[in-house]
């Protein structure tokens, strides 16, 4: 998708609304990232097992499909504006209730709502960010996730400095879940509203056959979609264990891969809206896809752990691009409603981290820690045959048009 640059500066409510869009992105990956880091706490303040952790975390994935379509269903009827609202309210209010319930029972229960809200979060985020796009006039989604990815350090952060710190599990998730309920609150107002949003996102012939989605092309993107979260998973999940096991790093060391990989996505990201507006979607893909399979390679390779986690960080610099770039093509496929097309790929999100959660963790418990990263190696070639359909026919006629 080659977007052209907007002809006068974006208007105060606009600018606004940028911040509010990067703020959902931001404060859902600190509140997933921080849960995510204090799971072994979990173990130790809780005595949940690894077996009920596993469950909880399945639950959140397949529910979150649920999430995301309740998202889709909120935004036709009424905005996007008002399924983020309310998503990002249920994981603020969910984190609090995770940090108080003790019972394993409750602790099942909250992580279930959690997981409706973070299916609602990931599709809603994105509704905002392809609509302030469009208003914008330009591409701004890779930045949007960016967001994202400083999110995730921040959560981070603050999770291993509470446990460095001695801050039990619910003082810092309580904290966290109030300070999210807070700043939903104050931001939530500058979101595009529906008025705009019906303007700009909706099918002109306003009919039922707007809510149908091409499968052809959502089909592809999503192919797009589930290899890349398989790949995300991958060194998400089991990075730090593949240097520490495989490549006998300290247990200090171990961590810095994922480190290296989230500071490459935030650069890559940073970055990639420039390079889409002077290149285009289709050749900013490709290469972020061939970056990404180099790397994978040399990950693979790796003798050593500083050699490993310098391709960790090249596979950020690579791979990451193509998710909001993916998002952004859904939105623009002809003859449909944006926000429907994007929730419905977000589902295809949940199919990655489930599929790669099971294969990879097979191969993992099994001790074959190298072919971890060979089965990603494998699949993301597959993202260069569906490349073209990052520039949705709308576009390219655009594009077509503009041209002398």
């Amino acid at each position: 998708m080659r977007v052209s640059k907007i002809t006068q500066a974006p208007s105060a409510a606009l600018r606004r609304a940028r911040l509010a869009t990067s703020v959902g992105f931001f404060l859902q990956a600190a509140i997933l990232v921080t849960i995510l880091s204090r799971l072994p706490t979990f173990e130790d303040e809780r005595g949940v097992t690894e077996a009920d952790v596993t469950i909880m975390l399945l639950l959140t994935s397949v529910i979150a499909g649920a999430g995301s379509l309740l998202a889709e269903r909120i935004a036709v009827r009424h905005s996007s504006a008002l399924a983020l609202r309310l998503a990002l309210l249920i994981i603020s209010a969910m984190v609090v209730v995770v940090g108080l319930v003790e019972s394993l029972p409750g602790m099942y229960v909250a992580f279930a709502v959690y997981g409706i809200g973070v299916g609602a979060a990931d599709a809603a985020t994105n509704m905002q960010g392809v609509t302030v796009q469009r208003l914008y006039g330009r591409s701004i989604m890779t930045r949007f996730h960016a967001m994202w990815s400083i999110g995730a350090i921040v959560g981070a952060l603050y999770a291993a400095g509470s446990a460095e710190l001695g801050i039990g599990l619910m003082p810092s998730l309580v904290a966290l879940g109030l300070v999210g309920i807070v700043v939903t609150v104050v931001v939530s107002p500058s979101l595009v509203g529906p008025g705009v949003e019906q303007e700009v996102t909706h099918d002109s012939e306003g009919s039922a056959a707007s809510l149908h989605v091409p499968w052809r092309p959502l089909l592809a993107l999503g192919l797009v979609v589930i290899v890349f979260y398989l790949a995300d998973t991958s060194v998400m999940s089991w990075s730090s264990l593949y240097l520490h096991k495989a490549l006998d790093s300290s247990e200090t060391v171990a961590p810095l891969g994922y480190a290296a990989y989230q500071l490459g996505a935030v650069i890559s990201r940073l970055a990639g809206d420039r390079f889409v507006i002077r290149h285009g979607a289709v050749p900013v893909v490709r290469a972020g896809t061939v970056v990404g399979l180099v790397a994978l390679f040399l990950v693979v390779a790796a003798p050593v752990p500083w050699m490993a986690i310098a391709a960790f960080g090249l596979m950020g610099l690579g791979l990451p691009i193509v998710i909001p770039l993916a998002f952004a093509a859904a939105g623009s496929i002809p003859g449909t409603d944006a926000d429907v097309a994007i929730a419905r790929l977000n589902l295809f999100n949940y199919v990655g981290n489930i599929v790669g959660a099971a294969l990879i963790g097979a191969l993992a418990t099994g001790g074959q820690l190298r072919w971890i990263y060979v089965v990603p190696l494998v699949l993301v070639p597959l993202i260069l045959l569906v490349a073209r359909t990052f520039a949705p026919e709308r576009e390219i006629e655009a594009v077509a048009r503009a041209r002398p």
